[in-house]
């Protein structure tokens, strides 16, 4: 994995957190701003997530899938497995109890998201059940699906890179035509339109892949304005979202400024690219999916337990608990069972060979 990118990884699922903060309650009118104008758009850090996990698994498997000899589609999906469903495991039971509490129990949405399909259902009370940001590994395990067919194509037809600019008069065409109630689990949510997404990662590697040898040889100082400028272009974009249709801001809007981050920040030849090298961003990064997952679970029990705390001592003392049990969950569930998956996979593989 590339370090900055690991970092950014954080700062995007920060931003997740910051979008989950609606409890917040206050006559302030700045933050009231910054709660509506800024904060709700974090979930702008899923498609990110979801563009990144595409160049990133195209950057480490792209050469072996190409070469059927090195590349074995089993040991893939156990090993994608072993990085996502555990921690969906966990969290889902930890949110029982809350389920249950508030009645929110129901068998057959329980059983969608046990088995990471709520996604596939574009109706709040199935993507958003349980422990609600589960809904986007649901959509990630499709993408792991899908990957190595993806890439094939990508190999076979090049031109199928232009697939998802077919997306954009698709998606004008059919909008008026969608029910408002149906418009985030399809546009959002639905894996089969954030594949498009994880899609355009996977192109983004072999057009840095193509460029490489460039990219590669820039100065500091060409690094350092490239990884500036990307991050302009994002707050340019983020700045007129009020003016674009929420639909396109799930995605397509901010395709251009989050291929931009990861293509020039993975070179890592500028300032920004370096200080994002350090050691604690960078396990900031590597516990941000335990901290994207454990989040809402903070929120959600500390709303419930602690109903009278100030709202602003609420957001501090959620963020603080959040990144220790995130790192508890990282270094004492997370790593360990991962490691335990693919070694009984593996002496398993040896053993009925």
């Amino acid at each position: 994995m590339i370090n900055s990118l690991t970092s950014l990884r954080f700062f995007f699922a920060f931003a997740v957190f910051l979008s989950h903060l609606t409890f917040v309650s206050t006559e302030l009118h700045w933050y009231n701003w910054l709660k509506n104008f800024v904060f709700f758009e974090g979930y702008l850090g899923v498609g990110f997530f979801f563009i990144l996990s595409g160049f990133v698994l195209a950057l480490n498997y792209q050469n072996k899938i190409n070469k059927p000899h090195e590349f074995s589609i089993k040991n893939f999906y156990i090993n994608r497995f072993a990085r996502i469903y555990p921690l969906h495991f966990l969290t889902f039971f930890l949110m029982l109890p809350f389920v249950f509490h508030q009645n929110l129990w129901d068998p057959l949405v329980a059983f969608f998201n046990f088995f990471l399909l709520q996604s596939y259902i574009p109706i709040q009370e199935f993507y958003f059940s349980i422990n609600n940001p589960s809904w986007s590994i649901s959509t990630e395990f499709f993408f792991y699906l899908a990957f190595p067919f993806l890439v094939s194509l990508l190999h076979r037809f090049p031109i199928s890179r232009f697939l998802p600019l077919l997306a954009i008069p698709i998606i004008i065409f059919i909008e008026p035509h969608i029910d408002l109630d149906y418009e985030k689990g399809i546009f959002y949510i639905h894996p089969l339109v954030r594949t498009i997404d994880f899609f355009i990662g996977i192109i983004l590697y072999n057009q840095y892949r193509r460029f490489n040898y460039l990219l590669k040889n820039i100065s500091f100082r060409q690094g350092s304005l490239l990884e500036i400028s990307a991050f302009f272009v994002l707050i340019i974009f983020f700045s007129l979202h009020e003016f674009v249709p929420r639909m396109f801001r799930y995605g397509i809007y901010y395709w251009l400024p989050m291929s931009l981050i990861i293509v020039f920040f993975s070179v890592e030849k500028g300032i920004l690219s370096r200080i994002l090298q350090h050691r604690m961003l960078i396990y900031l990064g590597e516990i941000s999916f335990s901290f994207y997952m454990l989040h809402m679970i903070i929120i959600k029990y500390g709303n419930l337990w602690f109903p009278e705390l100030n709202d602003f001592v609420k957001i501090g003392l959620y963020l603080i608990v959040s990144l220790g049990l995130s790192i508890l969950t990282f270094e004492y569930f997370e790593k360990p069972i991962n490691r335990w998956i693919k070694n009984k996979y593996r002496n398993y593989s040896q053993q009925n060979q």
